[in-house]
């Protein structure tokens, strides 16, 4: 049976490190990439360098074969802590820890010319690499990306093999006596060697199939962002033209009726107002419709946004009661207008008999649920699956559809399951991870 001798096994290592150099080259090129993709490139032809300098061994001074080959090794096993770091937490290693190469380099010279010792040599590097190749590992098990779970559980899992590799190796040659260096009748350097060349082809292709699926990932959400967009651009019209001029026959019929008939001015002049009044409320809908989205989500105080809401309506007699769990909302920056909303549609159709609005919440195994509710005199049932559609209702037909739309960007959700003749009762299930309590 034909055994790889260690030159060969060190020219695999370094065609292997080289192509795949090449590769992640061609992609850095041709394709988007992110922050760390440049660092993990360059730590692969770092590698190949160090490799190079093991495979031409003998004919090369032992400071360049030995120290610096062990050196260029451990600083591409920290290139690629650098990189992981950059790529999923957006922060770089920080440059001091570099310096550490400088006592390892000291030490591996003195363990190399004054007392020659291969275990040691090999004890300090795997001191260095084995705690880089767990943090790689563990930055990449902690991120929070569901799409990428199993990309990232197959990239730490490589490192993860690496790690116990250079563990068992290092044990091995404590325990045992013997010759441990890499060109030795150690039967553990073949497996080794080739243990190494397969994770490093693995954790390579995973970091490459973790880029690929962001970029994925980026254009999903472009693309709904243009649907969202184009279905913003068709209502907006749709109010602006079609609402606001159908408003405007109106109110010239008005008009002519008003010079037709004097003597019923005043009541003509009152829907006149009432039409002015809806196209106001129209214009002032398309101006927060379009601004919706367009600013990143932010936590907000659900008891603050209610105060503002209710002080900007004629609340009349109506007592408006909120509870003390003091929640923040992770939503849009219009969260607000959602109590608004909800505050003025109760005033406005929840009928003279109405003495109060209660908000409240309460957490359930899903999340949190939000609950508006009055004892006005409902909604009937026929009315219930219409409620949150674009103009539908007795007054603008905006509002609920608004509300439902605002909160439809952080996954919130909003059902109207009041008993009618009994009092509206209006229910936001917000997602668990988009809430908290205590402060925004």
């Amino acid at each position: 049976m034909w055994t790889p001798d260690i030159r060969t096994l060190f020219l695999l290592l370094f065609l292997v490190n080289v192509f795949l150099t090449l590769l992640l080259f061609s992609f850095w090129k041709s394709q988007k990439t992110y922050d760390g993709f440049r660092t993990w490139m360059l730590s692969l032809l770092v590698a190949s360098c160090g490799y190079f300098l093991f495979i031409l061994g003998v004919s090369l001074p032992v400071f360049l074969s030995t120290t610096v080959a062990n050196l260029l090794f451990v600083l591409s096993v920290m290139m690629r802590l650098d990189s992981t770091g950059r790529y999923f937490r957006s922060k770089a290693l920080p440059g001091i820890l570099y310096c550490i190469l400088v006592p390892a380099a000291l030490i591996l010279c003195w363990f190399t010319f004054r007392i020659d010792s291969v275990v040691v040599r090999g004890v300090i590097i795997g001191v260095l690499i084995v705690p880089c190749f767990m943090a790689t590992s563990l930055l990449a098990l902690r991120f929070r990306e569901p799409e990428t779970r199993s990309l990232r559980y197959g990239f730490a899992a490589a490192l993860l093999v690496m790690a116990l590799l250079w563990t068992v190796v290092i044990v091995v040659a404590i325990l045992t006596p013997g010759d441990h260096s890499l060109s030795g009748p150690d039967p553990l350097n073949p497996v080794f060697f080739i243990v190494t060349i397969l994770m490093d082809i693995v954790a390579t292709v995973f970091f490459l199939l973790l880029n690929m699926a962001r970029t994925q990932t980026e254009l999903r959400e472009s693309e709904a962002a243009l649907f969202r967009a184009n279905r913003k651009l068709t209502i907006l019209s749709s109010i602006t033209r079609h609402d606001i001029k159908n408003q405007l026959i109106a109110l010239s019929e008005y008009l002519e009726l008003s010079k037709e008939n004097r003597g019923k001015i005043p009541e003509y002049l009152e829907k006149e107002m009432g039409i002015a009044e809806t196209i106001g409320l129209q214009i002032d809908f398309s101006k927060a419709y379009e601004d919706m989205g367009t600013t990143a989500p932010v936590w907000q105080n659900v008891n603050e946004c209610i105060r503002r809401a209710a002080a900007a309506l004629p609340m009349r007699e109506v007592r408006l009661d909120v509870d003390r769990s003091d929640p923040a909302i992770y939503a849009d920056p219009l969260f607000e207008k959602v109590f608004y909303n909800l505050i003025e549609n109760a005033l406005r159709h929840g009928g003279d008999a109405m003495t109060r609005i209660s908000i409240s919440s309460h957490e359930t195994g899903k999340g949190l649920v939000l609950i508006c509710e009055d004892d006005g005199v409902g909604i009937i049932r026929e009315d219930k699956t219409h409620l949150f559609e674009q103009g539908f209702g007795k007054h603008t037909g905006l509002g609920l559809f608004l509300s439902r739309e605002i909160l439809s960007i952080t996954g919130i959700t909003i059902t109207e399951n009041g008993e009618p003749g009994k009092g509206a009762r209006f229910e936001m299930n917000v997602p668990k991870g988009e809430y908290r309590f205590g402060p925004a």
